[in-house]
């Protein structure tokens, strides 16, 4: 099966990665925390990948680079619902450093593919 660019791209599969741990933890939150700080935490999770297979398809550096900015964004964007989530205790500490890591990890990855079209 031929694949498209950005799926060959490491940070596009721990994007993937990530959010699938988001949705996990989407499905075991009360459904009052679903609808609030869930739902923003699962939909930046997700912009995360999608930007990053946008911004691949642009034929621009410029646009690509936009893309992968604003993919590094939703990855800040997850950073304050984890720590909300967190401190009123709907998440254990371990699952919080977890999901923290693997944002700064994220976050690393996309300034690594940013700082290529500078």
């Amino acid at each position: 099966m031929e694949k498209f660019d950005f799926e060959k791209l490491n940070v596009y599969q721990k994007a993937l990665d990530f959010t699938d741990r988001i949705c996990d933890l989407f499905e075991k939150m009360p459904f009052s925390i679903q609808k609030t700080i869930g739902d923003n935490l699962l939909r930046a999770a997700i912009s995360i990948a999608s930007n990053i297979a946008e911004g691949s398809g642009r034929r621009g550096k410029r646009e690509k680079k936009h893309f992968f900015e604003i993919a590094q964004g939703s990855a800040y964007e997850c950073v304050p619902s984890l720590a909300i989530l967190h401190k009123r205790n709907k998440i254990k500490k371990e699952v919080y450093e977890n999901l923290y890591n693997e944002c700064c990890t994220i976050s690393k990855m996309l300034t690594g593919l940013i700082s290529r079209f500078v």
